[in-house]
């Protein structure tokens, strides 16, 4: 997809480039104690999943890649894999791999993190449209502002 290779993502995922991406994305873990991080050279972005969101993705697995092949422009991230790393005396992790969407954005109006909820999914003011805001913060704008239809 996308003519992405695996050594494109082998060189990517480098683990020597990757560690103060690793660090910051720690620092940073959201409330459900996943993680996501770039990256060293932003070509993709990495999410740290649970099993039963993995599990929900592989049942989602047929539309989704049947909504890319009708929409190829779609602006829904491109997923490139879904997998689990085991190390000797850790817990093993579940990833997705995927596409970083602003990576040839000029300029970014607004950007969104929605998880189809509004349980606790709403930046508070105050904030700019810079700010990652949540499904509340769209539902919200979009009844002022007309920038996006639906």
């Amino acid at each position: 997809m996308d003519g992405i290779t695996p050594e494109m993502i082998e060189k990517s995922l480098s683990t020597d480039a990757n560690t103060k991406q690793l660090f910051k994305a720690k620092e940073s873990a959201g409330k459900s104690g996943s993680f996501m991080f770039s990256t060293f050279d932003r070509q993709f972005l990495i999410k740290t999943m649970n099993i039963s969101e993995q599990k929900v993705f592989k049942r989602a697995l047929p539309q989704y890649l049947d909504h890319l092949k009708r929409n190829p422009k779609s602006l829904i991230a491109k997923i490139y894999g879904i997998y689990t790393v085991k190390m000797e005396d850790i817990r093993e992790v579940h990833i997705l791999l995927m596409g970083n969407l602003f990576l040839h954005v000029k300029e970014k109006l607004s950007e969104f993190d929605l998880k189809g909820s509004i349980i606790n999914r709403e930046v508070h003011q105050p904030f700019t449209m810079k700010d990652c805001l949540k499904d509340v913060n769209l539902m919200t704008i979009s009844k002022n502002d007309q920038f996006l239809r639906f």
